[in-house]
């Protein structure tokens, strides 16, 4: 065998290995990111301006950021990316609260239909009313991206992590095969999203 020979033979032994490198590289990097996202932690005593909840999640988001303006931690709360179809009353049925906090604090927007979307509708919402600080409510797998986006459209606010446990739950990746899905295709989002910033 020639030394030509050897050479191209010890390149395309170097394709798999780096291919195998990159995917365990991945890997680890979705294992990382769905460990961060099961254990995301929120403070109990944090108030804010207002709170953006983004829809999704069964309810559960927005039944979290309709408790928390309950608990007076904001003064008014946007719910961002509800379908036109669905009235407010499904959203009441859906998510719970007092009916006097619906009635006097939240705000439903219709605009957004993704994640720029939310961002784009809640830095109209927040920058007409002049708040500075936000408490942000999504899901614990979605907050990574959300965050980065939402940053993004409004860099002079002070944004504040609230995760909410839905219904794809990061720490039940390899025991739940809904749960993988989710937090995986979201995973792949948000790296996509951190190439892109």
């Amino acid at each position: 065998m020639s030394g030509e020979q050897r050479l191209r033979k010890r390149r395309i032994g170097v394709v798999p290995a780096l291919f195998l490198a990159g995917l365990v590289l991945a890997i680890a990097d979705f294992v990382l990111f769905a460990n961060r996202a099961a254990n995301a932690d929120r403070s109990p005593d944090v108030t804010a301006d207002a709170i953006v909840a983004l829809t999704g999640g069964s309810g559960l988001r927005i039944a979290a950021g309709v408790e928390l303006v309950g608990k007076g931690r904001g003064r008014r709360m946007l719910i961002s990316g509800v379908n036109p179809d669905v009235p407010k009353a499904d959203l009441i049925a859906l998510a719970g609260g007092s009916e006097e906090v619906w009635a006097c604090c939240v705000d439903i927007g219709y605009m957004a239909e993704t994640t720029l979307g939310n961002a784009d509708e809640t830095a109209a919402w927040a920058y007409e009313r002049g708040y500075k600080r936000l408490i942000i409510v999504t899901s614990d797998y979605h907050m990574p991206r959300s965050l980065i986006v939402l940053k993004k459209a409004m860099p002079d606010l002070e944004l504040i992590a609230w995760p909410v446990r839905t219904v794809n739950d990061p720490s039940r990746i390899w025991s739940d095969p809904g749960s993988f899905r989710g937090v995986f295709l979201e995973w792949a989002k948000w790296r996509v999203t951190t190439l892109e910033v």
